[in-house]
């Protein structure tokens, strides 16, 4: 009986493929057919799961694309969802009809809602936590509610992979609880010595809540951050990065590695993929040689030119602020005249709440200088975002609205100047790079 959901399973998953489709229907159907259909499967000896509030796809992808360069049969829930049913669908993708594991390894991105009743069942040999940040309020609630459910899916026998720039992170492991290994960018061009973002995760020491100091700052609270009170500090870094956004590479403990974006979190991805896949043998020469050869990221990242004028897309995800403070951050580094284009076509697919509160987390003023042209404002809610971008104190002339891209067109491609740096969510990438490929 088994043997005949699973074959059902992968019919579905079958029947998509001769469609052109994925997605996550094939476990749906199989948890209608038993709820408990994730128990069924053995794991192959090696299972990575990534999980966190940003920059898990990225990370995830990197890792699984590497992963098979070098040799191994990777599952991978690259067109699947990040809960229960598309992760059932990954491990239904990656068996066969008796639940043996027919590759070798599984690479999971996993909601970080949802981590405790996944990872009771895969049972990860790593994890690699990206980051926690505000996200998805309506949802999430506020970052220690994801951080306590994080912390209570993790056990001993998983070996954590994280961000020793985030002190939020650091909180993980404040009891030597787990085995740990930690990765960190060093200062560059591009970090800042005194806060520019009032939208910080953690301001106080998670020891002795003392107020964090910080020699220098790569975003929000991302940093060298240390308590002058406690002894509280970053932690000692097995993998270091060197980053040289301009000329777009960077360099892991002095392997030198190409990268497609030049910002910062696209950074910060690579680095947590290659920790992991150094972590679990691969020769740091060929990860490095793998990651530069992949065309990484360009379905969310993507420079290109229309006539005389360079187009920067940043995929950032609505309702949450510190990818687009990345990207804020990014656009404001960049010393040349700008149009900027903001926009989605939904917040979320998941509740009708429609919650903008996080618009104002955004440091927009960043952006409120002699070198913006045009704030173009897209999509059902461009009214939320003009006011926003009112009361970053620009000026009225600056800023226009339109119902769809296709109405911002001409705006963009022929009423405005600069560059054009495009900051939107995910639904808006294909329609943006439409309307600029056109004639």
């Amino acid at each position: 009986m088994k043997s005949i959901k699973i074959l059902i399973c992968k019919l579905a998953i079958f029947g998509l493929k001769l469609l052109g489709r994925g997605g996550s229907f094939p476990g749906s159907l199989g948890l209608i057919l038993d709820k408990n259909m994730m128990k069924y499967f053995k794991m192959p000896k090696l299972v990575v799961a990534v999980t966190g509030s940003a920059g898990k796809g990225s990370t995830t992808t990197i890792i699984a694309k590497v992963l098979r360069k070098s040799g191994y049969k990777v599952g991978h829930n690259f067109n699947g969802g990040n809960m229960n049913p598309g992760i059932l669908t990954t491990l239904i993708n990656s068996s066969n009809l008796k639940g043996e594991s027919i590759v070798d390894a599984l690479v999971l991105e996993i909601d970080e809602r949802y981590t405790k009743e996944i990872f009771d069942i895969v049972k990860p040999n790593y994890v690699i936590v990206t980051n926690i940040c505000r996200d998805q309020p309506p949802r999430h609630g506020n970052v220690d509610l994801v951080y306590d459910k994080i912390k209570e899916a993790l056990n001993s026998n998983m070996h954590l992979v994280l961000n020793a720039d985030d002190p939020y992170l650091r909180k993980f492991n404040l009891n030597n609880e787990f085995e740990v290994t930690y990765y960190s960018i060093d200062k560059n061009k591009y970090s800042y010595k005194e806060n520019m973002f009032n939208n910080i995760n953690m301001y106080y020491c998670p020891v002795c809540n003392n107020k964090l100091k910080y020699n220098y700052y790569h975003i929000e609270s991302i940093g060298d951050y240390y308590c002058n009170k406690c002894g509280f500090k970053r932690e000692n870094i097995k993998y270091l990065s060197e980053v040289n956004l301009d000329k777009k590479y960077m360099t892991i403990n002095n392997n030198k590695i190409t990268i497609q974006f030049d910002i910062l979190y696209y950074a910060y991805n690579i680095l947590a993929a290659y920790s992991l896949l150094s972590l679990v043998g691969l020769e740091d020469k060929k990860i490095s040689e793998s990651i530069s050869e992949i065309e990484n990221n360009t379905k969310l990242n993507q420079t290109y030119k229309y006539k005389d004028r360079n187009i920067y897309i940043m995929s950032s995800k609505a309702e949450n602020s510190t990818t687009y403070n990345q990207s804020v951050l990014f656009t404001s580094n960049k010393k040349v005249e700008k149009t900027i284009v903001i926009g989605w076509k939904e917040i979320s697919r998941r509740y009708e709440h429609n919650d903008i509160s996080w618009l104002y987390d955004i440091e927009f003023e960043l952006l409120n200088n002699e070198l913006t042209n045009k704030v173009i404002c897209v999509g059902k809610e461009r009214y939320d975002i003009a006011t926003r971008i009112k009361y970053a104190g620009f000026d009225e002339s600056k800023i226009e609205t339109y119902a769809t891209l296709e109405e911002a067109k001409t705006m963009i491609k022929n009423k405005s100047k600069g560059d054009i740096f495009a900051i939107l969510n995910f639904d808006y990438l294909k329609p943006f790079n439409k309307i600029m490929k056109e004639d």
